[in-house]
């Protein structure tokens, strides 16, 4: 058996930067952490899913952390007011975003000026999953599945209509993808939210719209709108009946990402901390709760895995948007 260390050794090993490959300062830092409360910038209203379900993971992980975790909203500009507040503060830990792809993966590639640099000026923390979106017509529609409905948009003489909740959303450029890989001529109307989006769907002014399922739901249940396909890796609780696009042949198997971001240069072992965290709280029995009411499906990951599958987003919605020649002024 080999003897314990001095202490001597120890502080050496310190002083030398060579302890668990940290340096120190980055060792105390990280050992502390975290000492204070952590501060989660929402960059979208109060109320709405991801807000709902933010503050639902709180109680769990504040208790997790040892730590008070408080929310504050600062929407506005496709989440991006709230998400440059978050790359400006301080890389220590104790600032965190909700990212989503609409506000990264989205609006810096369709932004005039993109407020910031959604690669070099964030880290992956820890991911939430994603939200399945599901392509929605009108009850008196003559598609009555999706083959029908790409079969109809292929024939038609006009281009079919397709409703988004707004320009440059995540369900506009979910459905321009869809355009892309399908090989289908749709036009899109752009709507200012959900609200309007589904009660012009129920007014038969569009031919079809792309839509959150929970949106879509209850509308679906009283017969007034059918759902024909959702974006997902495999078919959902409660739509089991529902195909997935890849089930057809539509390579398109999920739908807006979701997940906690920090600033760029927030230490990995404070980042691993945090992943850990999350990763235990999104097995809390109100978590999984409230993310099945949304309909969305979780996603664990490492920091570094995170960090990949984040950088590919970026690259994925990207792609489609430059073909589509998505801009926003």
């Amino acid at each position: 058996m080999k003897p314990f260390p001095s202490r001597r050794t120890v502080l050496g090993s310190l002083a030398a930067g060579t302890l668990a490959g940290l340096s120190p300062a980055a060792w105390s830092q990280a050992s502390a952490f975290p000492s204070k409360p952590i501060k989660i910038i929402m960059p979208w209203a109060a109320g709405g899913g991801g807000d709902v379900l933010v503050r639902a993971m709180i109680p769990a992980l504040s208790q997790r952390l040892g730590q008070a975790v408080v929310v504050e909203n600062r929407p506005g500009a496709i989440g991006t007011i709230g998400s440059l507040a978050a790359a400006r503060s301080p890389a220590d830990g104790y600032t965190l975003v909700y990212g989503a792809a609409d506000s990264h993966s989205i609006a810096p590639h369709i932004l005039k000026q993109a407020p910031y640099d959604a690669k070099k000026d964030f880290v992956a923390v820890a991911p939430i999953g994603f939200t399945p979106l599901a392509l929605v017509v009108h009850a008196s529609h003559p598609a009555k599945n999706f083959a029908e409905f790409l079969q109809l948009a292929k024939a038609a003489r006009e281009p079919l209509t397709f409703g988004s909740w707004g320009l440059g959303s995540s369900g506009q450029i979910t459905m321009e993808a869809l355009k892309q890989v399908a090989g289908i001529n749709l036009l899109h109307v752009p709507y200012n939210g959900t609200a309007p989006l589904i009660q012009a769907q129920l007014a038969n002014q569009i031919n079809c719209s792309i839509l959150p399922i929970p949106v879509a739901a209850g509308h679906v249940q009283s017969g007034s709108v059918r759902m024909l396909v959702i974006t997902a890796r495999e078919r959902l609780p409660g739509y089991t009946q529902i195909p997935i696009m890849k089930e057809l042949g539509i390579a398109i198997d999920m739908g807006p990402w979701l997940g906690f971001l920090a600033p760029a240069g927030t230490p990995p072992d404070i980042v691993a901390k945090l992943n850990s965290a999350f990763e235990a709280v999104m097995g809390e029995e109100q978590v999984k709760d409230t993310m099945n009411k949304m309909s969305m499906v979780a996603d664990r990951m490492s920091p570094q895995a995170y960090q990949t599958f984040y950088n590919n987003e970026f690259d994925r919605w990207g792609a489609y948007i430059r073909s589509a020649n998505v801009k926003l002024e």
